[in-house]
């Protein structure tokens, strides 16, 4: 049995190269007057089965690593209309047809004849061991003609209690005409189903009501924004800085790692040239959130390793304090009047019981008691101390020359299996809005509820490409994330992954995708590690190659970098 490796997608997704054309193609041609079945029956049946669909799509890119029998099943379609149940809910189990990636699928139908529709059913696999998830959300359509649809059935909260487990999907409705009948369901990774049932009679009484068109879809129920956002939808900024902070006490060492002094800041805050002179201006935001060395290590699960993080992002002479000594001496040079920068802030995850982390969280307001985190109240109260302790430790701080833009939720993708997920998205949502805050995501290439952003509560969502930190990626996963995010209505993070030759390729391939597809003129971010950084050492460098990351970076962020191909 085949075992899927489950990872959170921190810079390292290994999925190559994807396009649209995987499944066979199939056009629905109107039809005014639908046929009849041969043989007409009152009674009620399976009408699909044996009946393969006519037509599977995705809504986005398959990653070509996928274009496999094994995790998107082609040629066995059969399987989903043959009446064989699992007898085991496993991946392996051979009675299951396979979804893999693609955002989305639609399944359609044409049925041996106009017919009565009134139900459908579908076994979905639930095994979070192998990452087979029942998909968010599933909707129904009918039609007669093949042109007009009907929405029976829209679930957005596929759900069940068992980390593994079939669960039939099962959903009756009022009998209507129809021809075609459309399944429509999310893949945010891997999908399996065992049977799909579609009931109703052959025969179509005259009282049988016909489909009632859909209308325009409004923007809650369209999956499609198919435009990047505006600047005016993150307070008009339009290059913001991953900057990494807080490790370990025992990884700090003599460098200062994870504790960034002004020196190290100021080519971020300001375009130096090759003599270290002022220029002009560079990133216009930054976002402090701790390495990943800090969130694998117990601090990130326990209350003291809170107030550790919390503490270091306000470490004097470091980070904050250091960005606004910068941004001082930026404006000085360039004599810009009231010049400020827009810094945010991190939402740690408030999960803790897994692994190697203590049981217990510990008491972060200092009452004597434990943080309960097993609760929805708990974890709230969690969230709520993270935003208001950095809020009153930057308010007390009085930077002048700074401006606090909002809070970012740390973790890259939804975990739907926690119960408490959406509840705490939402209730630091509000609680932010009601604070005049934003509040974003980043989620890394496809992740787990991705095309969600909005409905989840998120102000602007940014995709990781991942592109960067594997050499085996081609660069077409570029215009593939491009594609995928402006479709979401997203925008793009930008990635470097060292100073190699190979680097600097990889990383103008991200500029000249983003001169040629638009996402050079939208909100951006930026990842390249900790500070000092790769961005610090280029604009440091002699070496002519290594300068220009530098260079071209400036021109990118004034979005008027010209791709290598025009």
């Amino acid at each position: 049995m085949l075992t899927f490796k489950k990872t959170k997608g921190v810079r390292r997704c290994a999925e190559s190269t994807i396009n649209m054309s995987y499944y066979a193609d199939y056009t629905i041609e109107r039809t005014d007057d639908p046929p009849v079945w041969e043989t007409l029956s009152d009674e009620k049946i399976n009408l699909a089965a044996g009946t393969a669909p006519v037509k599977i799509s995705s809504d986005a890119p398959i990653p070509d690593q996928y274009h496999t029998e094994y995790y998107n099943s082609k040629a066995a379609i059969s399987k989903l209309t043959d009446g064989v149940r699992a007898s085991a809910a496993t991946c392996g189990d051979d009675a299951f047809f396979h979804f893999t990636w693609g955002v989305g699928r639609t399944v359609l139908f044409r049925l041996g004849g106009l017919s009565a529709v009134s139900g459908i059913s579908i076994g979905f696999l639930r095994e979070d061991a192998t990452a087979v998830k029942l998909p968010r959300d599933c909707c129904v359509r009918l039609s007669e003609n093949g042109v007009d649809w009907q929405t029976v059935v829209r679930e957005r909260s596929l759900c069940c209690a068992h980390d593994s487990y079939v669960f039939n999907f099962e959903k009756t409705f009022t009998p209507c005409r129809a021809l075609y009948v459309s399944l429509e369901f999310e893949v945010s990774r891997h999908v399996w189903i065992d049977d799909i049932s579609i009931f109703g009679t052959r025969t179509v009484s005259a009282d049988t009501q016909h489909i009632t068109p859909d209308g325009p879809k409004t923007k809650e129920h369209t999956r499609h924004i198919d435009k990047y956002p505006d600047y005016s939808a993150f307070l008009g900024l339009h290059n913001m800085l991953l900057a990494y902070n807080c490790v370990p006490q025992e990884k700090v060492g003599e460098n200062h790692l994870g504790l960034a002094d002004e020196k190290q800041l100021l080519p971020y805050v300001a375009y130096l040239d090759t003599k270290g002179n002022i220029k002009d201006t560079l990133f216009d935001s930054f976002l402090f959130l701790p390495y990943s060395v800090y969130t694998y290590s117990k601090l990130y699960k326990c209350a003291d390793g809170w107030k550790y993080y919390v503490d270091n992002v306000f470490e004097k002479g470091y980070n904050l304090d250091a960005l606004e000594k910068a941004v001082a001496s930026t404006q000085k040079a360039l004599s810009i009047k009231d010049y400020c920068v827009t810094v945010f802030f991190s939402i740690l995850c408030s999960k803790v019981h897994y692994g190697e982390f203590p049981e217990k969280f510990g008491d972060i307001d200092g009452d004597g008691i434990d943080e309960d985190t097993d609760t929805l109240e708990g974890r709230k109260k969690l969230l709520k101390w993270i935003i208001d302790v950095q809020m009153q430790k930057y308010s007390e701080a009085s930077h002048a020359h700074l401006t606090l833009g909002g809070f970012y939720w740390f973790e890259e993708d939804i975990n739907y299996s926690d119960e408490f997920e959406l509840e705490l998205i939402a209730y630091a949502r509000d609680y932010l809005h009601s604070l005049g805050m934003k509040f974003f995501w980043i989620p890394y290439y496809q992740a787990s509820g991705f095309r969600d952003w909005e409905s989840n509560g998120f102000d602007i969502a940014c995709m990781q490409p991942n592109y960067a930190f594997n050499m085996s990626i081609p660069k077409q996963r570029l215009y593939d994330n491009a594609q995928i995010s402006k479709l979401f209505g997203m925008c793009t993070e930008l990635e470097i992954g060292g100073t190699k030759p190979e680097n600097i390729e990889n990383f103008k391939n991200y500029l000249d995708v983003g001169a040629e597809t638009g996402y050079m003129n939208t909100v951006k971010m930026y990842y390249q590690g900790g500070i000092p950084g790769e961005f610090y050492h280029a604009c440091l460098s002699s070496d002519p190659l290594l300068r220009s990351i530098y260079d071209d970076l400036y021109e990118f962020v004034n979005e008027k970098y010209v791709s290598r191909a025009d």
